[in-house]
């Protein structure tokens, strides 16, 4: 049931993270970036995991208001698919941020036309692809439930570490998500913690993850220990 992503092991190589989480998981969410970002998928394939790819997001601004880093970023989204649709993997992608507040405007016009392109070249390869809500970082756009309306659409990821950390989590849970990222914070920071060590109420998370039919939730947590610690908790309270 649960994916591990490999966030968790992304000091090492990929061939690496891979081999760690072969006797723990059947599921495995690549984080597409730093030293696992994927260029082909033969390494990949050389495993039996079901996969799903968080796309490449810390050079990635598919709202910029500068229309060649916006156009480019939509070109890397578009690459992970072509990626994807080789292994069969959805696709998890950030919504874009904008620098300053008073560009507030022209950013969403290019966010919007990022998303009509980023959704015919997910129809073009034929995946499946989730936008993330954000934590709270500067100008992200999807940070509070209502700019879900700007996703026109698109399925939705809900990261409840992202949320908790916005304060926001009880708004965003009702929402229709089809996707999930499980890790644990304190409210304050994006600390990635496992499931218990910080302030969320898992309990409601996991009856909304129920609710929406989510197969696959995500354990997204900062070091392998603490993604083994949240599978072994996830599992004996509410079944693998």
């Amino acid at each position: 049931m649960y994916s591990i992503s490999t966030h968790c092991l992304h000091a090492e190589s990929l061939h690496s993270a891979l081999d760690k989480l072969v006797p723990y998981t059947k599921n495995v969410e690549i984080m597409s970036d730093g030293p696992h970002l994927l260029t082909d998928t033969k390494l990949l394939e050389s495993y039996s995991f079901r996969y799903s790819i968080h796309a490449p997001s810390r050079g990635v601004n598919i709202a910029s208001v500068l229309e060649p880093i916006r156009r480019a970023s939509v070109e890397v989204i578009a690459d992970t698919f072509a990626l994807a649709a080789e292994v069969d993997a959805p696709v998890v992608v950030h919504p874009g941020y904008f620098a300053w507040e008073y560009e507030y405007e022209l950013a969403e016009q290019h966010l919007r036309a990022s998303l009509a392109q980023i959704r015919a070249e997910s129809i073009q390869y034929g995946v499946t692809y989730f936008i993330e809500n954000m934590g709270n970082w500067g100008y992200f756009f999807l940070k509070e439930p209502k700019d879900l309306p700007l996703l026109d659409g698109a399925l939705f990821c809900l990261d409840v570490g992202h949320a908790n950390e916005c304060g926001n989590l009880d708004r965003f849970l009702p929402s229709s998500f089809a996707h999930v990222h499980l890790h644990d914070n304190d409210g304050k920071s994006d600390s990635h913690e496992s499931v218990g060590k910080g302030t969320i109420d898992f309990d409601a998370v996991m009856k909304r993850v129920a609710e929406n039919n989510v197969k696959t939730p995500v354990i997204e947590v900062e070091s392998f220990d603490g993604a083994l610690e949240t599978l072994d908790i996830l599992t004996k309270r509410y079944g693998s």
